[in-house]
């Protein structure tokens, strides 16, 4: 009966206006309103009415959209493509279908089809993402909450502010927490600098959190008084002389040397380690802060201070400049070595001296390693360095991970264990450590870079296509690309596509694209989703019909990704 009256209604609207601009107004106010279901109902008796006009066609497909009626959407669309050839592919239309499809992913109840929902609407970079994360940053999943904490800031609007705000004072969960702080700081959201300050200077905060509170009011604070400095280094909290050397370092404050020289007596060492990384930058040459470096340098239990120390050292000119890095190169303990030929790496031209040395004596094969990659930096013994870091490549098949310390970053025996908010961790890890030493090998032309690559692509086993593009052709290397670009040929269909799909996601060769949309109908689920995210990346608007088409795909993850993807070209 009511489809009757509305069949009515239309025929007598129709007559009396002499156009479908009344119908259309009528369902565009459907959807303003939040009742897509009534449009979807004008609009399929409109069409029957008036089959040619295209504005009841688009009123329709949008009403689908914002209903979630997938199916009948693309049924719609195509149709529509039918009689309107010209338009098919016009932005606007696309980019409603697409967003319908991604508000119905974000309203399911399933976990992943969630977080995809979510991903694919912020990485559109669009306004209508907002509500996406905004849901996502109280959603009850604490990996839900994380991913939109972290997306959140790459937006920075006043509602997600608002959000992060009251996440920093509910969040029970550390590793979410850690990831509000620091969204926190990117925004450089000044109303919460006291409660950053209290936090760091709290004796129940943990290392982790505090120094995580420190990096975000670094990021807010331009500069602090004299006075507020004093205020902080005469601090009992630990956490609050730390940040007082923090910012000394942030902000370069050259006259601030008695306050620094104080600090090197600070009973913590996590003090210590702060104000040594600040004279590392500042480079202040005052003869008693440097006899203090190379006391803590030779004499630290801790290997944190007597390393950073030792690492300060080697920047000055003297002749037991390099002691204090001698002694943490022979330690007895592996990972304390591998830390300290990190800290020879990043002194540069400063350590080329101590890394010829040890190269030719240690025996530890990580300390070699990293004093390989420490000359390789300096383009010093090129041929000798990179020859062992091939056979380091092939012989050591354990896991690695490249460690983080401060300024020091050494590659070691992989201790990570598994991280459920980043996917294939820690092998994730190890691949891109492997990555980046076969890329600078290639970039070295070394003999062996070619076969390696090629055997490390015909593997296809890392599945981090992204970070695979982003080592290995992240500096443009000619040598490197041509490597990969050869391989789009090889016989076997596998080895092309893991081939193009690192070309595509590092967006600059389209003759991976070709390659790729061959791949796909006979490849498996996982691979099917690194097809789609490199198309993404290439931004191709010729692959733009065959993602209309995914919109036909019985997998709903498949279809949001499709989505986003399409949503991206076309902003592209």
């Amino acid at each position: 009966m009511r489809r009757f009256l509305l069949v009515i209604f239309l025929l007598f609207g129709l007559s009396l206006w002499g156009s479908t601009e009344e119908v259309c107004r009528r369902i565009e106010a459907h959807l303003l309103v939040g009742d897509p279901l009534r449009g979807v109902e004008e609009g399929e008796v409109a069409v029957g009415l008036c089959p040619g006009e295209i504005m009841v066609h688009t009123a329709l497909i949008k009403s689908l959209a914002a209903a979630g009626l997938e199916d009948r959407m693309l049924v719609a669309w195509r149709d529509y493509a039918a009689l309107f050839p010209d338009k098919a592919y016009e932005r606007d239309l696309l980019e409603e279908m697409g967003w319908g499809i991604l508000r119905r992913g974000k309203e399911e109840t399933g976990t992943q089809t969630q977080l995809v929902a979510l991903l694919g609407a912020a990485l559109t970079q669009d306004i209508r993402a907002l509500p996406f994360l905004r849901e996502g940053v109280s959603h009850s999943n604490a990996h839900i909450r994380s991913i939109a904490v972290q997306l959140s800031s790459l937006y920075g609007d006043q509602p997600l502010r608002e959000e992060l705000i009251r996440s920093f004072h509910s969040e029970k969960i550390l590793e979410v927490r850690l990831l509000v702080i620091k969204a926190i700081g990117n925004l450089r959201e000044t109303s919460l600098l006291p409660d950053l300050i209290k936090l760091v200077g709290h004796s129940k905060t943990g290392a982790r959190e505090r120094a995580a509170a420190i990096e975000a009011i670094l990021k807010m604070e331009d500069t602090l008084s004299s006075e507020e400095l004093a205020r902080l280094a005469r601090s009992r909290r630990a956490g609050l002389r730390q940040l007082a050397c923090g910012v000394i370092r942030h902000c370069e404050i050259q006259e601030e040397e008695n306050l620094l020289y104080q600090f090197l007596y600070d009973s913590q060492s996590v003090v210590q380690v702060t104000v040594l990384r600040t004279l590392g930058i500042l480079r202040l040459s005052d003869s008693k802060i440097l006899k203090r470096v190379e006391e803590l340098a030779l004499h630290s239990s801790d290997p944190s201070v007597g390393i950073t120390a030792s690492f300060v050292a080697l920047l000055f000119d003297g002749e037991e400049r390099e002691r204090g890095m001698v002694r943490w190169l022979g330690d007895r303990r592996e990972k304390v070595r591998s830390r300290a030929a990190g800290a020879v790496a990043a002194a540069g031209p400063y350590g080329i001296s101590l890394a010829k040395e040890f190269l030719a004596k240690s025996e530890d094969p990580y300390v070699k390693a990293n004093l390989s990659l420490a000359l390789l930096g300096q383009r010093v013994e090129c041929a000798s360095t990179t020859s062992f870091l091939y056979s380091f490549l092939h012989d050591h098949k354990e896991k690695w991970m490249f460690a983080e310390g401060g300024e020091f970053r050494s590659l070691q025996k992989s201790t990570l264990t598994h991280n459920p908010l980043i996917p294939n961790y820690p092998e994730a890890a190890n691949q891109a450590a492997r990555l980046e030493i076969l890329s600078l090998l290639a970039i070295l032309e070394h003999p062996g870079a070619k076969d390696a690559i090629e055997e490390f692509v015909k593997e296809g086993k890392w599945g981090l296509t992204g970070i695979a593009a982003e080592t290995l052709l992240g500096e443009g290397d000619e040598s490197v690309i041509e490597i990969i670009r050869t391989l789009l040929d090889d016989p076997k269909a596998r080895v092309r596509c893991e081939a193009a799909l690192i070309l595509a996601s590092w967006g600059r060769e389209k003759s991976a694209l070709p390659v790729l949309l061959e791949a796909y109908p006979n490849a498996d689920r996982p691979l099917q989703i690194k097809i789609l995210e490199s198309l993404s990346r290439m931004g191709d608007r010729e692959c733009i019909p065959f993602l209309v088409d995914r919109f036909a795909e019985p997998s709903q993850v498949l279809r949001l990704i499709a989505a986003s993807c399409l949503i991206q070209i076309t902003h592209s």
